[in-house]
C-alpha cells in the first residue's frame, strides 16, 4: 500500500507540475495555436525564414513602434496652426505666438514621457498575466483608431473651440503613448527570443521611422504645401503604415519561423519550465540597463531641446536654407540618419561586448553635451558660441546621433545575450523601460540646459 500511494503522489506531482507548465505557457500556446505543427516543436527541424519575411516584419514593426511619435512631433506648422490666434484683428498665425503655441511642444513632452515610462514599467512588472498576442494586436489597434482621431480633425474647424480641441488632442497623445509603451514593450521581448539580427531589425527600424518623417516634412516645405494639407499627408501616411503593421502581425502568426521561435524562447519546445526572477534578471543586466539609461538621458538632455534653437551661420540670413530647410534638415534628417548608420553598423560589427567598456563609452557621450551648447543655439545670454560653422554643428551632431544608435542595438542585443533564454522577454521588457527613464530624466535636464545658454 505504501508503495501504491508513493507511485500515486508521483503521478499526481508530475501530473500537476504538467499542468502548471500548460497554464504557464498559455499565452505562447494561444500565440500559435492556429498555425503550429508538430515540427515546429521539434528542435531538430528548425524552419526557415523564408525571403527573410519575419526578418523585414520586424523591420516594419519597428517602425511602427515610434510611428505616432515621429508623425506628430514633425507636423509642427500644423499644431501652430491650428492653435494660432484667431482674433478678427489678428488672423494669421505668425504675427504673435499664442500661449498654446509656445506651451504646446512642452506638455506634448510630457503628455508622452510620463505615460510612457508607466506603461513600460507596468508591462516589465505585470505583461505575463496578458498573452502577448493580445497585447501586441490591442496596443496597435488602440494607436491606429487614435491617430485616426488625429488624422480626421485636420479636416475640422477648430478654432472655435481651442480649448476642447487641445484638451482632446492631449488625451488622445496619452493614450497612444499608453499603447505604443506596451506594443514597444512586448515588440522588443519576442524580438529577444531570435537571433541578434531581429533584434537589430527592431531597432533600426525605430530610426528609419524618423527618416521617413523627416523627409515627408522638408517635402511639403520645398513644395510650399499649406500645414493643413502637409499634416493631412503626414498622418495618412501613418495610418497606412499602422493598418499594414496590424495585418502583417495577424499574418506572421501563420509563419512556422515565428511559431518556433516563439515556443523555444518560452521554453515549452525543450519541455522546461520558465522560471523568471525579476532580480536574478536585474542581477545579470544592471550594467546594460545603467547603460541604455546613460545614452538616452545624455542623448535627449540636448536633443532636441538644446539643437532645434541652434541657427544656420549668419552668413546664410534670408536664404531658404536659413529660413526653412536648416532644422528640419540638420535636427530630424541628419540626425535620423546619423543614429540609423550607427544601428546598421552595430549589425556588421558587434564590439565592444565587454558591458563595462560599453557602460564607459555610454557615459563619455556626455562630452557631446556641451560641444552642442556650444553651437550657434539662439538665443542665448550665458555662454559663448565657439561652433558658428554649419559644418561644425553638423560634424558634431553625426557623431552624436552615430554613436546614439552604435550604442543603443549593442546594449539592446548584449542585454539578452546574458540572461536564459526565457528571460529574454523578460530582460528586453526591463531594458525598454530603463530606456524610457532615460528618456524622461534627459527631458527635465534639457529644460535646464536651455536656461543655461
Amino acid at each position: 500500500m505504501d508503495t501504491a500511494g508513493s507511485i500515486n503522489n508521483e503521478d499526481y506531482n508530475i501530473e500537476s507540475i504538467e499542468q502548471e507548465d500548460d497554464a504557464d505557457y498559455s499565452e505562447e500556446r494561444e500565440l500559435v495555436n492556429d498555425s503550429c505543427s508538430t515540427k515546429v516543436l521539434d528542435p531538430s527541424e528548425e524552419p526557415r525564414d523564408r525571403y527573410c519575411l519575419v526578418y523585414i516584419l520586424f523591420y516594419l514593426f519597428g517602425i511602427t513602434s515610434l510611428v505616432s511619435w515621429n508623425f506628430i512631433i514633425t507636423a509642427n506648422d500644423y499644431w501652430m496652426y491650428k492653435f494660432r490666434d484667431v482674433t478678427p484683428n489678428n488672423l494669421t498665425f505668425y504675427v504673435r505666438k499664442t500661449q498654446f503655441q509656445a506651451e504646446f511642444t512642452s506638455y506634448l513632452n510630457v503628455g508622452t514621457a510620463i505615460p510612457n515610462l508607466i506603461f513600460l514599467m507596468l508591462n516589465s512588472f505585470y505583461g505575463h498575466l496578458v498573452s502577448v498576442k493580445a497585447r501586441l494586436q490591442g496596443s496597435l489597434l488602440v494607436v491606429t483608431l487614435c491617430f485616426l482621431i488625429t488624422t480626421a480633425f485636420v479636416q475640422v474647424d477648430t478654432d472655435e473651440w481651442q480649448n476642447t480641441f487641445f484638451i482632446i488632442t492631449m488625451v488622445t497623445v496619452v493614450v497612444m503613448t499608453a499603447a505604443s509603451a506596451i506594443f514597444i514593450g512586448s515588440l522588443v521581448g519576442i524580438a529577444s527570443k531570435f537571433s541578434k539580427e531581429y533584434m537589430g531589425a527592431v531597432m533600426s527600424g525605430q530610426s528609419l521611422g524618423g527618416i521617413i518623417a523627416a523627409i515627408a516634412q522638408i517635402i511639403s516645405l520645398a513644395f510650399k504645401i499649406s500645414p493643413l494639407h502637409s499634416a493631412l499627408i503626414y498622418f495618412i501616411m501613418a495610418d497606412i503604415i499602422l493598418i499594414v503593421s496590424a495585418v502583417s502581425y495577424v499574418l506572421m502568426n501563420k509563419i512556422d519561423f515565428f511559431s518556433y521561435h516563439i515556443l523555444r524562447g518560452s521554453g515549452v519546445a525543450t519541455n522546461r519550465h520558465r522560471d523568471v526572477s525579476m532580480l536574478i534578471i536585474l542581477k545579470k543586466i544592471w550594467v546594460y540597463a545603467f547603460s541604455i539609461f546613460a545614452v538616452f538621458g545624455i542623448s535627449i538632455c540636448v536633443y532636441p531641446a538644446v539643437t532645434v534653437l541652434v541657427e544656420s551661420h549668419p552668413v546664410t540670413t534670408g536664404t531658404d536654407w536659413n529660413n526653412i530647410f536648416f532644422v528640419p534638415v540638420v535636427n530630424y534628417l541628419i540626425f535620423n540618419c546619423g543614429d540609423y548608420s550607427g544601428r546598421l553598423a552595430s549589425a556588421f560589427l558587434l564590439r565592444p561586448t565587454n558591458q563595462w567598456v560599453i557602460a564607459s563609452l555610454s557615459v563619455l557621450r556626455v562630452v557631446g553635451v556641451p560641444l552642442l551648447m556650444l553651437c550657434n543655439a539662439q538665443p542665448r545670454q550665458h555662454l559663448p558660441v565657439v561652433f558658428p560653422w554649419d559644418y561644425q554643428y553638423i560634424s558634431i551632431m553625426i557623431v552624436f546621433a552615430f554613436t546614439n544608435g552604435y550604442l543603443t542595438n549593442i546594449i539592446m542585443i548584449n542585454s539578452t545575450r546574458v540572461v536564459e533564454i526565457h528571460e529574454r522577454e523578460k530582460a528586453s521588457s526591463v531594458i525598454a523601460t530603463m530606456l524610457s527613464v532615460g528618456l524622461t530624466a534627459g527631458a527635465a535636464v534639457g529644460m535646464l540646459l536651455v536656461r543655461l545658454l
